[in-house]
């Protein structure tokens, strides 16, 4: 598929992405319905349903319904639960835009859930966690749940950037024991040590675009929940973290101490999902760029993809990171056929 002649550019379909987050169109106009969870941890999780019941005069357009969901209606129709990007949530452009095209003649009855990260939209913080790209408990908990709850429901996943790396490893991690009937990954890094290399290069968009925008948002997540990281029994440097100007300078703060790494290479070599993909069993169906300007070609695993006939790859030349703009009025191509993967798979 064809970039949006405006779009050419890894570069330029990425900073899109960003700036469409909270906008709202025929094809992305969803609201949801919440339901939060205590894991076993007890740190709080909410998960997002679409469809959803929300209250017809929400404030903000993009304002989450936090309710009890109603769980009567599900029957036997499939569940695809959604994974987002680091520092995402469900209000993301592309994932709602996903969530009503999948749920709205895509596959009737077919409904979504967004497991939101720790922390985010709008989630309490109740644990000493932060979100990271090895941790597959939250995802392995509502797997557990989502099969008992609904044992006739078929399950699917689809996740995006730091989300798709956490499913790709969880898929691993289970093999054959796995509950999911079908899987999806967007940007997949599968190398976080090649990730993290590559935003560290002294580029102009890598410090003034990407890294200036992740870690801003990374230290919003830290002022608004300070108290919390600190109430354990280790005290973390937060001061110097809300200092830092790359993301690997945070992570050395807070996510590899939190998570139990002794260092930041420990981190990135255990949290790579790409040694993963030979080990899976489910139907998986993984879409990355060559332009994506985070994730290196060479950090995909060909080799691994076309040894395991349960997997597949689809490697095109543009698309950026989370992108995939194509057509005039530009429309994310990869929703299409993904939504046709889950059908075809599902029912």
């Amino acid at each position: 598929m064809a970039p949006n002649m405006f779009l050419t550019s890894g570069k330029m379909q990425t900073v899109y992405s960003v700036m469409l987050l909270r906008k709202r169109d025929k094809y992305s106009n969803v609201e949801y319905e919440r339901q939060e969870m205590t894991m076993s941890d007890g740190g709080l999780v909410s998960l997002d349903w679409y469809p959803g019941k929300p209250p017809s005069d929400a404030a903000e357009p993009t304002e989450i319904s936090v309710r009890s969901y109603s769980l009567v209606n599900l029957k036997a129709m499939p569940i695809v639960i959604v994974l987002p990007g680091s520092m995402g949530s469900s209000v993301e452009y592309h994932i709602r835009c996903f969530a009503k095209s999948l749920c709205n003649g895509g596959i009737s009855g077919c409904r979504l859930v967004v497991l939101n990260h720790r922390g985010y939209a709008r989630t309490p913080l109740r644990t000493v966690r932060a979100p990271a790209f090895h941790y597959t408990g939250d995802l392995d908990e509502i797997v557990q749940y989502l099969s008992k709850t609904f044992p006739g429901s078929p399950l699917g996943a689809i996740g995006y950037s730091m989300g798709a790396n956490i499913l790709t490893k969880y898929l691993g991690e289970q093999g054959k024991n796995s509950k999911l009937s079908a899987a999806v990954t967007i940007c997949c890094p599968f190398d976080v040590t090649k990730l993290y290399n590559s935003l560290g290069q002294p580029t102009f968009f890598n410090n003034k675009v990407l890294q200036s925008n992740l870690t801003a948002a990374a230290a919003r997540f830290v002022r608004k929940n300070y108290d919390v990281l600190q109430s354990g029994p280790r005290r973390y440097d937060l001061d110097s973290l809300l200092k830092a100007r790359s993301l690997i300078e945070m992570d050395k703060l807070l996510t590899v101490p939190i998570s139990g790494f002794a260092s930041c290479e420990q981190y990135f070599r255990e949290s790579s999902s790409g040694p993963y993909v030979h080990k899976i069993t489910t139907p998986l169906l993984a879409i990355n760029s060559k332009d994506d300007p985070m994730v290196p070609v060479d950090a995909i695993p060909e080799e691994s993809f076309r040894d395991n006939p349960n997997t597949a790859l689809i490697l095109t030349n543009h698309g950026g990171h989370l992108g995939f703009f194509t057509g005039t009025s530009p429309r994310i191509w990869y929703i299409d056929p993904v939504v046709q993967f889950f059908s075809k798979v599902l029912l």
